[in-house]
C-alpha cells in the first residue's frame, strides 16, 4: 500500500487539499514547533508568504487567493523607519524656521517693513515674477540632483549585492513596489518643477505651482534618508533569501483559476527560485561567508518541506518534467526511464533541490565543511517531513542522497565529514522507526480495518529503516577497504544504536536491522583484519547489555554466539575497557558529544553475565591491546 497519493488520486484530493490550504493558519504551537525543527534564516523565513504584488497579479488572472498565506510584514520596512526620520528632520527644520521668524519680529527696527504672520503668508502665496524665477531657478537643479543621487546610490549598492549574491537581486529590487513608488515620486517632482519653471512669464506667475514645487522638493529631501535605509534593508541577506523563497513557494502552491493553469510558467518560477538560492549559497562559500551560506541552505530545506505539504493538491501536469526542463543540467543527463520515474513519483522538484544540495556539498568539502554538516541536517529534515506525510518517494530520494554524500566523503578521504553525516543518517532511521510505531498507536482505538491498514503502512515505512541499516553496512565495507577503519567502527555503533531504538520501540524491523548489525564485521577476511575492528565488537557488546537490561536474553545470547570465536585476551580487554570508562562525554568537541563505549551503571552491571557465556573467560587486568586504541584511529 502506497503512503503517498497516486497520480490518479491527486486530482480527487486536489479540492480537499486546496480547502485545507485555504484555511487561515493561526500562529501558535505549530509555528513554534516548526521554528524549533527548521531554524531557517531567523524570522524572515519562518512563514514565507505571498507578497502583495503577487496577490494582485493572481486576482487579475482570476485565481482564488482567499486561502493562500497572507503577506508577511517582515519583508516591509517598518513604518517608523520611514516616519521617524521624516518627522525628526521636518520638525527640526520647522523649529529653526519659526525661531528665525520670531527673531525677525523681535529685532524689528523703526522704519523696517512690518514683520508679522500675514506678511509671511503674503510673501509665500503672492510672489511676483522675479521672486518666482529666483525660487524656481535652483529647484530644478536640486530636484535633478536628488533623483540622480537616489538612482546612483541604489544602482551601485544593488549591483554590488548582485555580484555578491545572485543577479536576480536586480530584478527583485526594481520590481519592488516601494522602490517604484519612491523613485516615481522623485521623477514626478522633478518633472513638475521643470514645467512650472518653464511656464513662468511676464504675464503669468504660477503662484501655487511655486508653492507645490517647494513642498515637493522638501518631501524629496526628507525621503532620502528613509529611502537609503529601505535600500540597505531590502538588500539584507536574510530578506533576499526570504523573498526569493516566497516567490518560489507561490509558484508551488495549489491555486485555482487561470494562474493555476500556467504550469510551465509556475515550474520555471519555482526552478529559478531554487537556482537563485543555490547561487547565493555557492557564492557565499567561495567568499567564506558561513552565515549567508547557511541561510541559503536552510531556505532550500524550508522550500522543500513547505512544498511537500501541499504538492498532493497540485495539478497532475505539474508533476511532469517538461521538455524545456529536461535541458537543465540536473535533468539532461538522466535517461528517459529516470525521467519517467520522477514524473510517476512526483518528485522532480525534490530531485532538483537535492541536486543543488549535492553541488553545494561538493563545494563545501573544499571550502567550508560546516556547510556539508548543515546539508546533512537539512536532508534529514527533508526526509523526516516526507516520512510524516507518507511521501515514500521523497523519503527514498533523501536516503539516496545520503548515500551519495557518503560516497563523496569517502572519495575525498574526509573522515570527519563522514562521521557527522552518519550521525544525521542514523537519526533519520530512528525517526522512521518511531513514526511507524506512532501510526500503530494512533490506529489502536480505531476499527479493525484501519488498524490493518496502519500495520501495512508502518511495515512499508519501517522497511526504509532496514534499508538505511543495509546501506550503512555496505559503506562500512567501502570504508574498511579504503583504510578508513574508524568510519567502519562508527557505522557499527550507529547501526547498533538504530537497532536498540527499534528494540525499545518494539518495531517489526528490529530483527532485520540486527542481522545487518551482526554482519558488519564480516568485511574483515583475516584474523588480523578483525583485530582492527575492535570498535565493532564493542558496539555489539553494548547492544547485548541493552538486551540484558530489558530481559531479552535470547537476543543477547545471539550477539554472544556471533562473537564465539573471538580471542579471550581481546574479550578481556574489551570488558575492562567498558568497565573503566566513566566519562559519558567525549574529550573532543563533536556533534555527538558522547563516548561510543560509555555504558550507564545498569548496563555495566550485566557485563559479567554476558561474558560468562564465553567459557574460560575471567575478569583480570588486561594486557595492552593496540587494536583497541581508538585515539590512534581518530586521527584523520
Amino acid at each position: 500500500m502506497a503512503l503517498r497519493p497516486s497520480p490518479r488520486s491527486r486530482d480527487r484530493a486536489s479540492s480537499d487539499t486546496v480547502s485545507r490550504v485555504n484555511e487561515p493558519r493561526k500562529p501558535g504551537a505549530d509555528e513554534n514547533e516548526a521554528a524549533e525543527q527548521l531554524p531557517v534564516a531567523a524570522s524572515s523565513l519562518m512563514a514565507m508568504r505571498l507578497t502583495p504584488e503577487m496577490r494582485r497579479a493572481m486576482q487579475v488572472a482570476g485565481a482564488t487567493t482567499d486561502g493562500l498565506p497572507k503577506a508577511m510584514q517582515q519583508y516591509k520596512l517598518p513604518l517608523r523607519t520611514w516616519s521617524v526620520p521624516v518627522l525628526a528632520i521636518l520638525g527640526l527644520a520647522m523649529v529653526i524656521f519659526v525661531l528665525a521668524f520670531w527673531l525677525n519680529v523681535l529685532t524689528e527696527r523703526p522704519g523696517d517693513a512690518h514683520q508679522d504672520g500675514s506678511g509671511l503668508i503674503t510673501t509665500l502665496l503672492y510672489q511676483n515674477v522675479e521672486q518666482a524665477r529666483n525660487t524656481l531657478g535652483g529647484l530644478g537643479e536640486v530636484m535633478a540632483a536628488v533623483l540622480g543621487l537616489a538612482l546612483t546610490v541604489s544602482s551601485i549598492i544593488v549591483q554590488l549585492a548582485a555580484t555578491r549574491f545572485t543577479p536576480h537581486i536586480t530584478s527583485l529590487f526594481f520590481r519592488a513596489r516601494t522602490n517604484l513608488l519612491v523613485l516615481g515620486f522623485f521623477v514626478t517632482a522633478t518633472v513638475f518643477v521643470v514645467w512650472v519653471n518653464f511656464s513662468i512669464g511676464d504675464s503669468y506667475v504660477p503662484r501655487w505651482g511655486v508653492l507645490f514645487s517647494m513642498l515637493l522638493m522638501t518631501a524629496s529631501l526628507l525621503l532620502l534618508f528613509p529611502y537609503f535605509a529601505y535600500v540597505f534593508d531590502f538588500l539584507d541577506p536574510e530578506k533576499i533569501v526570504g523573498r526569493i523563497t516566497a516567490n518560489g513557494l507561490y509558484a508551488c502552491t495549489p491555486i485555482r483559476g487561470k494562474a493555476g493553469e500556467a504550469v510551465d510558467r509556475r515550474q520555471l518560477q519555482a526552478i529559478e527560485a531554487v537556482e537563485h538560492l543555490t547561487n547565493i549559497g555557492l557564492n557565499a562559500l567561495q567568499q567564506k561567508d558561513k552565515n549567508i551560506a547557511s541561510n541559503a541552505i536552510d531556505a532550500l530545506c524550508k522550500f522543500a518541506v513547505l512544498y511537500g505539504e501541499t504538492k498532493a493538491g497540485m495539478r497532475r501536469d505539474w508533476h511532469k518534467v517538461s521538455q524545456w526542463n529536461r535541458q537543465s543540467p540536473d535533468f539532461v543527463s538522466l535517461s528517459t526511464e529516470a525521467i519517467g520515474d520522477l514524473t510517476e513519483r512526483g518528485t522532480w522538484l525534490e530531485w532538483k533541490i537535492l541536486r543543488q544540495y549535492q553541488m553545494i556539498f561538493g563545494e563545501g568539502l573544499t571550502q567550508i565543511k560546516d556547510a556539508c554538516y548543515l546539508i546533512a541536517i537539512d536532508t534529514r529534515r527533508l526526509g523526516e517531513a516526507a516520512a510524516r506525510r507518507g511521501d515514500l518517494q521523497a523519503l527514498d530520494l533523501a536516503i539516496k542522497f545520503f548515500n551519495t554524500y557518503l560516497r563523496a566523503t569517502f572519495n575525498a578521504n574526509d573522515i570527519r565529514t563522514s562521521y557527522n553525516i552518519l550521525h544525521q543518517y542514523r537519526q533519520l532511521g530512528e525517526m522512521i522507526v518511531h513514526e511507524g510505531r506512532a501510526m500503530l498507536r494512533v490506529a489502536a482505538s480505531r476499527s479493525e480495518r484501519e488498524q490493518r491498514e496502519a500495520r501495512e503502512r508502518a511495515s512499508i515505512l519501517e522497511r526504509r529503516a532496514v534499508d538505511i541499516a543495509r546501506f550503512m553496512r555496505y559503506y562500512s565495507g567501502v570504508a574498511f577497504q579504503r583504510g578508513m577503519v574508524f568510519i567502519a567502527e562508527v557505522i557499527a555503533h550507529d547501526i547498533g544504536t538504530l537497532c536498540a531504538e527499534a528494540f525499545r520501540a518494539e518495531s517489526g524491523c528490529h530483527d532485520a536491522i540486527l542481522r545487518y548489525f551482526l554482519a558488519v564485521d564480516d568485511i574483515a577476511e583475516s584474523r588480523d583484519q578483525q583485530k582492527a575492528l575492535g570498535g565493532v565488537r564493542l558496539a555489539q557488546i553494548k547492544l547485548a547489555t541493552i538486551y540484558l537490561v530489558q530481559g531479552a536474553v535470547v537476543l543477547a545470547k545471539r550477539v554472544a554466539d556471533d562473537m564465539a570465536g573471538e580471542d579471550h585476551r581481546r574479550l578481556r580487554n574489551m570488558w575492562q575497557k567498558l568497565v573503566k570508562l566513566d566519562d559519558r562525554e567525549f574529550w573532543e568537541v563533536n556533534d555527538r558529544g558522547v563516548n561510543f563505549e560509555y555504558l550507564p551503571p545498569e548496563q555495566k552491571a550485566v557485563l559479567p553475565r554476558f561474558f560468562s557465556w564465553f567459557e574460560g573467560l575471567t575478569f583480570e587486568q588486561p594486557v595492552e591491546d593496540d587494536s583497541l586504541n581508538l585515539s590512534v584511529q581518530l586521527r584523520p
